[in-house]
């Protein structure tokens, strides 16, 4: 029992084996799931004072996103001149983050 394999049947074969290996490697813009668009986080400004036990209170400016604290800057509201001291927070109180 010989089989015998005709130059025909062998390209038919093949064709179909590479067509199948190919489409694995497309996809269709349908068959993509769709992303939910990204909306924008909103940042936000709150102010709160120094708490790192030293007494002075300093003033804190926050900026939360996320309800989370990502920057932390002192008081720059004021005018910094002769004769109107501004109170700024020493560099434990800038390195808060968590509100």
């Amino acid at each position: 029992m010989k089989a015998e394999i005709s130059r025909r049947s062998l390209m038919k074969t093949s064709a179909l084996g590479s067509l199948a290996l190919a489409s694995s490697a497309f996809t269709l813009p349908f068959s993509q799931m769709v992303r939910a668009a990204e909306v924008p986080v909103e940042e936000k400004a709150v102010w709160s004072s120094c708490t790192v036990n030293c007494g002075s209170r300093c003033l804190l400016r926050l900026h939360v996103k996320d309800d989370t604290v990502y920057w932390v800057e002192s008081d720059t509201t004021g005018d910094d001149v002769y004769g109107n001291h501004q109170v700024r927070a020493c560099l434990r109180g800038r390195s808060i983050r968590r509100g």
